[in-house]
């Protein structure tokens, strides 16, 4: 994701539509709703920029279609089963889908990094995006796509592997994350030139993430509450038949439980030792009180920078906000 223009998020609208309704609203560029929907049949979130939006469980239920809008240099975490995730017209965002049982489809994006594990999935028109799939099926490309890259699925979070349950995704069955089906001129009358531009160049559209480019991508944010005492509660009082629901409940996922291939987990391996050799060699350097002092500023003033350059401070103040309710 780009670098922030500012460090303020600005006000941003988020629309959702019960039944089809196209009902709008608006509100802050940080979003965590706290009002169940399970009766919607449709989520929609659009026009978010410069913001932070969390949507768990209880904002919707699993046979509910979500779609993401309009949005710019945004993050948005879906920790939630759905049947269908469509990401459309975004621009240098983070898009982390849970769980989508049935498809998940990114058209007229730039610069979006989406995080997703879901049965198949179908982008058209999404140029220098990084797609992290866990995906049952071949994923299909349609249009100009070019300067995207896809790489294994790179986080986990405290809900996932009961998510999956629910949105039959087995872990063992989604590894087509590098299985591509290209069809440049699949979007339309604008896709199709430059598909044929692309052509003559010569120049793949779709390529696979280098193993050192890979990192992981952290969720900050534990699991529901509600939920983890919801599943207590029912073991307490559940009767046999309902003993393989509580376990799927009360399943709390620790790690990224999808396969990452050696090349992969050998080149983090090489960036943990790096910074562990780091460490080590600043924990023992032979320096005066005076010079730690200013090697120490000069690491923390670096840092701020990177901070502020980034966006990473304007997500930090985001986050704290959502977590303060």
């Amino acid at each position: 994701m780009r670098a922030s223009e500012s460090a303020t998020p600005t006000l941003a609208r988020h629309s959702v539509s019960p039944k089809r309704t196209g009902a709008h609203g608006s509100g802050s560029g940080t979003s965590n709703s706290n009002q169940p929907k399970h009766d919607v049949s449709n989520h929609v979130i659009e026009n978010v920029r410069k913001g932070t939006v969390v949507r768990r469980a209880r904002d919707f239920s699993q046979k509910t279609s979500v779609r993401v809008a309009d949005c710019e240099d945004t993050v948005v975490y879906l920790l939630a089963p759905a049947q269908h995730v469509s990401i459309v017209g975004c621009t240098d965002c983070v898009m982390v889908v849970g769980a989508a049982q049935r498809a998940v489809r990114v058209e007229r994006c730039r610069g979006v990094t989406v995080i997703a594990a879901t049965k198949r999935l179908r982008a058209r028109n999404a140029r220098e995006c990084v797609f992290h799939l866990a995906v049952a099926e071949p994923i299909v490309f349609m249009g100009e796509c070019g300067g995207s890259v896809v790489a294994p699925y790179n986080t986990f979070y405290n809900d996932l592997e009961k998510h999956l349950v629910m949105s039959n995704l087995e872990t063992g069955g989604c590894t087509k994350w590098n299985e591509l089906v290209e069809i440049p001129g699949g979007g339309g009358e604008e896709s199709a030139r430059d598909g044929d531009d692309a052509k003559k160049k010569n120049k793949t559209a779709v390529q696979r993430m280098p193993p050192e480019c890979f990192a992981p991508f952290i969720v900050p944010f534990r699991g529901e509450a509600s939920d983890t005492d919801e599943s207590r509660n029912t073991s307490n009082t559940s009767t046999t038949d309902d003993s393989r629901n509580t376990s799927v409940n009360a399943q709390i996922t620790q790690a990224n439980p999808f396969f990452v291939p050696d090349e992969y987990v050998a080149a983090l391996d090489l960036k943990v030792k790096a910074v562990a050799s780091l460490r080590k060699s600043l924990r023992d350097a032979d320096l005066d009180d005076a010079t730690k002092k200013e090697l120490q500023a000069t690491i923390q003033s670096y840092f701020k920078e990177w901070l502020s350059s980034s966006g990473a401070m304007r997500q930090v103040y985001e986050l704290a906000r959502i977590e303060r309710g």
